[in-house]
C-alpha cells in the first residue's frame, strides 16, 4: 500500500481523543495514515473534537453517530475503536464485516461468553481471523520491553514470581461503564505477565474489598480494591493488584523474581516523566536503565503520562500491519485469554466475610 491508511477513531471518549491526536500526528509524521472520520454515540461530541483537529489537517474530517453509517460512507479502511465496553462487540463486528482492519480497546466485549462467540465467528474466516489487534500497548512499552529482554537474556536466571501493580488515584468518571474491577483493570497486568513468562495460568483465586473510593462516586462498580494470585506451569506464581485508592497517585509497578536476582520496573515517584528498570542479584545492581517519556501535558489521564508512548508505538505497528497486509502481533485470541483469567478471578472473590476469624482466647 503506497498510499496513507484512511482511519476512523470510534469513541472520543477521554482516552479516544488521544487516540485520535496519535493518528494525525502519525500521519504527519510519517504519511502512512490519515485522520478522515470521527464516530461518537453523541454527535456533538463528535463534531467538537472534529473542529479540535480540523485546522492540523487538510483532509476534512466526516463526523458520524454511528459505525454502520461510517462503513457505507466508504471514507475508511481502518479504525481504532475506543466506544464503550458494551458498544465494543457491535462496533467492531459491523466495521469487520465491512471490511475493515480494527484497533480495539480493551476488554474485547462486555463478557467473556459474548467475546468468545465474537472470536470463533472471526477465527471462522481467513480474513476475518486478522482483522483485529487487541490494544494491549504495554507490549509496546519501552521500560517493559527491556524488562522482557532481561527476562529472555537469563539475568535473573529461571523466574518464579510475577508482580504486577495498577493503582488509580480516582474513581472513574461520571457515566463510566465498568463490567467490574477485576475485569476493567487488570486484563492489561494479566496479559502483561503472560506476555513477559509466554504461559497462561491454570488457576486463579482472588481477594476483593470496598475500601473508599466506591463511597465518594457515582459510578457502579462491584468493588474498588482486588488482588489476583495466579498459578502457571512449573510452579511459578503471578500476582496482580488493582486499586482506585491509590489517593497519593498514580501507581504503576512489575516486578519479577528469578532465581539469581530481580527486576523492578516503573516506580510511585515525585517525576512521572521517568521511569526506571533495574535488575538486581545477591551482589548488588545487575543493569538499570531510565526511560525519559514524552510529556503530553497535564490536561491529559494519568494513564497516558505514563504509556502514552506505547500507546503511539502501539498504532504505529497497527498501522504498518495494514499497510503490509501482515498480521497482528496482539489479537483477540490474546484479548479472550485475558478476560478468561479476570472472570475467573471474579467468581472467586473472597471477601472478608468469607474469611476466619482470629480467635485469641
Amino acid at each position: 500500500m503506497n498510499s496513507a491508511l484512511r482511519m476512523a477513531m470510534v469513541g472520543v471518549g477521554r482516552i479516544g481523543v488521544h487516540h485520535a491526536r496519535r493518528i494525525q500526528e502519525l500521519g504527519q509524521s510519517t504519511g502512512a495514515c490519515e485522520l478522515t472520520a470521527i464516530v461518537d454515540n453523541f454527535q456533538d461530541n463528535a463534531h467538537r473534537v472534529a473542529e479540535l483537529l480540523q485546522p492540523s489537517q487538510a483532509t476534512e474530517i466526516a463526523t458520524f453517530t454511528d459505525v454502520s453509517d461510517l462503513a457505507a460512507a466508504g471514507l475508511t479502511e481502518a479504525a481504532m475503536i475506543a466506544s464503550r465496553t458494551d458498544d465494543h462487540h457491535r462496533d467492531a463486528l459491523t466495521l469487520i464485516d465491512a471490511g475493515h482492519r480494527v484497533l480495539l480497546e480493551k476488554p474485547l466485549t462486555g463478557s467473556v461468553a459474548s467475546a468468545a462467540e465474537f472470536v470463533d465467528y472471526l477465527n471462522a474466516d481467513a480474513r476475518r481471523s486478522q482483522a483485529l489487534m487487541i490494544a494491549f500497548m504495554r507490549r509496546f512499552d519501552r521500560p517493559l520491553l527491556s524488562a522482557k529482554r532481561l527476562l529472555e537474556s537469563g539475568r535473573i536466571g529461571r523466574p518464579f514470581k510475577f508482580v504486577s501493580v495498577l493503582e488509580d488515584p480516582v474513581p472513574p468518571p461520571d457515566g463510566y461503564n465498568s463490567p467490574g474491577l477485576l475485569i476493567d483493570m487488570s486484563v492489561h497486568n494479566i496479559d502483561e505477565i503472560m506476555w513477559l513468562l509466554g504461559k497462561a495460568p491454570r488457576s486463579v483465586m482472588s481477594l476483593g474489598a470496598n475500601l473508599y473510593n466506591y463511597t465518594i462516586t457515582p459510578v457502579v462498580e462491584d468493588l474498588d480494591d482486588a488482588q489476583l494470585n495466579m498459578w502457571f506451569p512449573d510452579g511459578v506464581i503471578g500476582q496482580v493488584q488493582v486499586s482506585r485508592n491509590h489517593a497519593a497517585g498514580y501507581r504503576n509497578e512489575t516486578w519479577a523474581f528469578g532465581e539469581a536476582g530481580c527486576i523492578h520496573v516503573g516506580h510511585f515517584q515525585e517525576d512521572p516523566l521517568s521511569v526506571a528498570v533495574e535488575a538486581y542479584g545477591p551482589n548488588g545492581l545487575i543493569e538499570r536503565e531510565t526511560f525519559a517519556l514524552k510529556d503530553y501535558g497535564d490536561d491529559v489521564p494519568v494513564f497516558i503520562k505514563r504509556f502514552g508512548e506505547a500507546y503511539a508505538a502501539e498504532l504505529a505497528d497497527f498501522v504498518q500491519c495494514c499497510r503490509n497486509n501482515a498480521p497482528f502481533r496482539v489479537t483477540h485470541d490474546d484479548g479472550l485469554r485475558a478476560m478468561r483469567v479476570a472472570e475467573a478471578g471474579s467468581k472467586s472473590i473472597r471477601t472478608e466475610a468469607d474469611a476466619a476469624s482470629v480467635e485469641y482466647e
